[in-house]
């Protein structure tokens, strides 16, 4: 039996990667033939756990010269661990680590094997959406971890191309495993007085599409809000529910929905809690994707577990994750997204085929089948 350590450093406004944590989590909490710990950050009592052992981290932030030691290891790819005794202790017992995320404290620990799972690599198409500091950052961290990982797990072939490409990784280093959505979504059981509540709880209209994102710049939130506008010249009675963090470009969205006249049309609700998340998607018409780059959308993988239809970008992999279970459209071109959701809203049968597409597509990502592959790589 090995005991195998899950670096949970991340908390439930992360999005995406604390989905995909909670996921692995879900899928390895089934696993008895190995010995699984949990290590969060000590303020943090997001991820849920189940019966796994959990241990604390105190996160705090280094000195100095520590940081200048540990930005010349990462530099000269040194793997020699900067932890003092009493906290590194905390790890020897450790046999393998695995990483749901590129963070700087990883190769830290304790000399020990782990995978790495790198979701993207953004930085290197759209530069522009990171400031220096964040790249050099990027960079380094990224360039140190791939290296020194004894697999990295992705979740779609175009980013293990990109993978290879920009960080020189050779072909069987890299694991092309995609995540189910979190057990939550994919075993949850739909009552129509929870649907009434969480409408009433967050005053949904009757008639909306959704987009649930952290308002990063390549979410391509504008172009949304203006295709948006298009759409509601034919569709008088539809409505845009945004959910997520209020991250960069937050401001600069609420200034497009006023300058647009759409305060009426366009529900800002913030971060919402994931048990109510479910529910929002089964409200609507439709998820909408517009993102400019995903590695992989687990919004898609939510609205496919629950039937609902899929209308997303055709770039880099949804195309992949998606085939024929969506609809795809242009996302710089807002009259091609305002066409084709347009054309889904109008057509009863394409939104029930699509919602049946999704659905059968993500049975075959059960966490069943992810604990099997997980296991299999860890062997």
């Amino acid at each position: 039996m090995k005991k195998i350590g899950i670096l949970a450093f991340v908390n439930k406004e992360a999005g995406g990667v604390y989905q995909y944590t909670q996921s692995l989590i879900d899928a390895l909490a089934k696993d008895k033939t190995n010995k699984y710990i949990i290590f969060v950050d000590s303020n943090s009592g997001d991820i849920n756990s189940y019966d796994l052992d959990v241990r604390k981290v105190n996160s705090t932030k280094p000195n100095a010269i520590v940081r200048i030691l540990k930005a010349i290891q990462l530099l000269l790819l040194l793997r020699t661990s900067l932890l003092e005794k009493v906290k590194r202790s905390c790890y020897d017992d450790i046999d393998l680590f695995i990483s749901p995320r590129v963070i700087m404290y990883t190769q830290f620990f304790a000399v020990k094997p782990f995978v790495l799972t790198l979701h993207d690599l953004q930085e290197y198409y759209f530069p522009e959406f990171f400031t220096l500091q964040e790249r050099i950052v990027r960079f380094v961290t990224t360039r140190f971890l791939s290296r020194k990982a004894q697999k990295i797990i992705c979740e779609s072939n175009y980013v293990k191309n990109d993978i290879k490409k920009f960080l020189k990784i050779e072909d069987k280093k890299i694991v092309v495993l995609p995540a189910p959505p979190p057990a939550n979504v994919m075993n949850i059981q739909i009552t129509e007085e929870q649907k009434l509540t969480v409408k009433q709880k967050y005053n949904l209209p009757d008639n909306y599409i959704f987009y649930p994102a952290a308002f990063w710049q390549h979410k391509n939130h504008i172009k949304l809000v203006e295709a948006f506008k298009i759409l509601t010249v034919k569709h008088h009675d539809l409505h845009l529910v945004l959910s997520g963090s209020k991250q960069k470009n937050y401001s600069s969205v609420v200034n497009k929905i006023v300058e647009l006249n759409l305060k009426d049309k366009v529900l800002l609700l913030g971060y919402i809690e994931y048990v109510d998340l479910p529910y929002l998607y089964l409200l609507s018409r439709m998820l909408i994707m517009p993102s400019l780059f995903e590695s992989i959308s687990i919004p898609i993988y939510e609205a496919f577990a629950l039937k609902v239809p899929v209308c997303a970008s055709n770039i880099l992999a949804i195309p992949e994750q998606v085939s024929d279970a969506g609809l795809l459209f242009d996302p710089y071109d807002v009259n091609d997204i305002a066409e084709k959701i347009c054309s889904l809203l109008e057509n009863e049968s394409m939104l029930g085929n699509l919602g049946n597409k999704g659905y059968n597509k993500i049975k075959k990502y059960s966490h069943e089948n992810y604990l099997a592959n997980l296991s299999q790589l860890f062997n």
